[in-house]
């Protein structure tokens, strides 16, 4: 099993980072590797106020550690 708060911050974070490499491809690393940062940032909030494993529990019933 994985733990919530991994799954969950994956759940958000893989998409997330995906739709800004596909937004910013054309821009400039420089621009993406920002993007990438506020992207980890706000996974990171998420995570310390217990979003993540809310969402994960949400979305991964059987499949998240249920501690």
């Amino acid at each position: 099993m994985i733990p919530a708060e991994i799954a969950g911050a994956l759940i958000l974070a893989v998409p997330a980072l995906f739709a800004a490499w596909i937004a910013l491809r054309r821009q400039g690393m420089a621009l993406f590797w920002f993007a990438a940062a506020m992207i980890v940032v706000g996974v990171g909030y998420l995570t310390m106020t217990g979003a993540t494993t809310d969402i994960a529990r949400g979305l991964l019933p059987g499949l998240v550690s249920a501690r």
